[in-house]
């Protein structure tokens, strides 16, 4: 376990690092949260992808393909 001494000399080392380079020490900082926007866009793609297969023949269920993919790696980017 730490000194409390060492520890408020450590919070007083990384407050004087954040200080003099901010950008440094946001690097370390998760500060924006995964929005709902990609999940909703995704969503959109994977039905329009759906669509695409039962109603567009084979023709649709090759073009499919890539909405479906676009689909799913915007939901589990809004996923975090």
């Amino acid at each position: 376990m730490a000194d409390p001494d060492e520890s408020h000399r450590f919070d007083d080392i990384v407050a004087h690092l954040h200080e003099d380079d901010p950008g440094f020490t946001a690097a370390f900082e998760e500060t924006r949260t995964p929005g709902r926007l990609p999940l909703a866009i995704g969503a959109v793609l994977c039905a329009g992808a759906l669509a695409l297969l039962m109603f567009g023949g084979v023709t649709g269920a090759v073009l499919a393909v890539l909405p479906w993919l676009a689909g799913m790696a915007l939901a589990l980017k809004g996923r975090g």
